[in-house]
């Protein structure tokens, strides 16, 4: 939990980590059984995520990298659902073809994402639904694909909620998936 916390705090301490050679050991961590473990390195992770050095490791091809953040995504353990959501989030911010990458790691990715979307924790539901815009935004073929599945029903069933100052993020973010969208040609205007 004290490298996670450090992590957190600035790239000048991202960078020393990743100096010491201990991603290698945060990575296999977050394949323990023992699940304090497992969360306090996917913690870790999601702070780390915003290094390059770091994205690009997910970005390799031949390793379990991201297959691991997606599955890790559908746990029942919020602490760790929301530490691995919040490292998709923000790796699919950064590197594009990672969004892409994410529908062959594994058969049940959309399901997943749905699951992200529709959870009754708002910090998780918020994350998933940053996935989806980051993945609607870099390939108008897998935001179609996105569309065509109960995504889009998730999102207009959010969307059009009132506006609440709790919840406000998770709104605003659901939008801008349906503008997106629009703006794509996917789907028509709705009033």
């Amino acid at each position: 939990m004290s490298l996670t916390n450090l992590a957190g705090l600035n790239d000048k301490l991202r960078v020393k980590i990743l100096k010491e050679k201990a991603l290698p050991d945060i990575e296999n961590y977050m394949f323990e059984e023992h699940d304090q473990i497992r969360q306090a390195a996917t913690e870790c992770m999601c702070n780390l995520v915003v290094c390059k050095e770091v994205q690009e490791r997910y970005m390799e091809d031949g390793n379990d990298k991201l297959k691991l953040l997606v599955l890790l995504c559908s746990e029942d353990d919020d602490k760790l659902q929301r530490a691995a959501a919040g490292a998709l989030a923000m790796l699919t911010a950064a590197q594009k073809k990672l969004c892409t990458k994410i529908t062959l790691v594994t058969v049940q990715w959309l399901e997943i994402l749905q699951r992200l979307c529709l959870h009754d924790n708002i910090q998780i539901q918020h994350r998933g639904l940053v996935i989806v815009y980051n993945m609607m935004n870099a390939d108008p073929e897998l935001a179609k694909k996105l569309m065509e599945s109960e995504i889009l029903e998730i999102l207009m069933v959010i969307g059009k909620q009132e506006d609440s100052p709790k919840r406000q993020e998770v709104i605003d973010v659901t939008r801008s998936c349906l503008t997106s969208a629009m703006d794509l040609g996917i789907i028509k205007p709705f009033s």
